[in-house]
């Protein structure tokens, strides 16, 4: 059971929203604008004011207002190295979420995006990640947790690497899962350290206690090397879990961003913006339409895998990824989606067309 089960016992009923919907409408954008406030500092502070109101794109003078206000509160301190939440102000952060889910109507967003998307469940969270990181962390921590709730002893686990899926590894708060096995979904590809797949798989690893193997081989490794490679016990241990993955975490890309830092001649890129790509998800891109339009090559599950496997859960958020999470979503049905309210709102915008 997760927060939105129980939300309209421990905070507000449907009753009282719809009140405050007609009689204060001004609310909820208040709401969500202390929400985003708060939030940014969680995840950036200490935070200079002027920093502050020029990443929210916000007036110094109306910043410095809220801080006021907040510092009365008790929710933040503003020491000399710039602005941090108090403990109350980071249970605030949490509790204005919730609320924002139920003011926002996000439970229906949730059902329409199940019903559009074929989806075995959404999972939105109040924001956008691209401009506030905290709303990625939240993103995490509600992915670990429905995650926990799905895995058994005896699964075999897939991670890909990238933000998004290094999220759900931070957020995971523990458990002891001493059978379930953890492997990389892929090879490494030029990105940061802490989110290669091997990172994000050893950290989650450790918190579920549970056994784990990694994939030190290059994302674009010859193939006739690759197979060589493969003679490796330790290599084909991996690529033989591969095959029987009973649980996939992964993000989803935007193909543009992708193809710009791929290892790709001019005419793979052309070939790729012709076919209309907009979608990546585990080495291969994909159309609108969720088909393969080229494969990058890459090393780890294949197609056939990824349409084999029991639980597949995407996590992936802000508007821009709109395209590539409707792409990703129409390769097979019943995938589980976390993402936030900025995609969701952009992905049915983009279907009601």
């Amino acid at each position: 059971m997760d927060w939105r089960d129980t939300l309209g016992d421990r905070m507000i009923d449907d009753k009282v929203v719809q009140i405050h919907r007609l009689v204060l409408p001004e609310i909820n954008q208040l709401m969500a604008m202390r929400y985003s406030l708060l939030s940014t500092i969680a995840s950036q502070g200490p935070i200079g004011r002027r920093y502050l109101a020029q990443t929210m794109d916000i007036s110094e003078r109306y910043i410095r207002n809220e801080i006021e206000f907040l510092q009365k509160q008790h929710l933040i301190k503003v020491e000399r190295q710039g602005v941090i939440l108090t403990d109350r102000g980071k249970e605030i952060v949490v509790e204005l979420k919730e609320m924002l889910y139920r003011y926002n109507g996000l439970q229906n967003l949730e059902k329409e995006l199940c019903e559009k998307l074929q989806l075995e469940k959404a999972m939105i969270i109040p924001g956008d990640s691209e401009s506030n990181h905290q709303v990625l962390q939240f993103m995490g921590a509600a992915c670990s947790e429905y995650l926990k709730s799905i895995l058994h002893n005896g699964d075999v686990m897939a991670m890909s690497g990238g933000a998004s899926s290094a999220a759900v590894s931070e957020q995971m708060k523990g458990g002891y899962f001493p059978e379930v096995f953890i492997i990389p979904a892929r090879g490494g590809i030029g990105r940061s350290h802490s989110t290669q797949a091997n990172n994000v798989v050893a950290e989650m690893a450790i918190k579920l206690q549970s056994q784990y193997d990694l994939l030190h081989l290059p994302d674009n490794i010859d193939k006739e090397l690759l197979e060589a490679l493969k003679n490796y016990p330790e290599i084909k241990r991996v690529f033989d879990k591969m095959t029987i993955i009973d649980v996939l975490v992964f993000g989803i890309g935007r193909a543009d961003d992708l193809i710009e830092w791929r290892n790709l001649t001019e005419k793979e890129k052309q070939r790729l913006v012709e076919q209309k790509a907009v979608g990546e998800a585990f080495g291969l891109f994909f159309d609108i339409a969720g088909e393969v339009v080229s494969p990058s090559g890459s090393i780890g599950i294949s197609l056939d895998d990824y349409k084999g496997i029991k639980h597949v859960i995407a996590i992936s958020g802000g508007a821009s990824k709109a395209e590539a999470i409707i792409s990703i979503s129409r390769i097979r049905k019943n995938m589980v989606l976390v993402t936030d309210e900025s995609a969701a709102n952009a992905i049915l915008s983009n279907l009601n067309r």
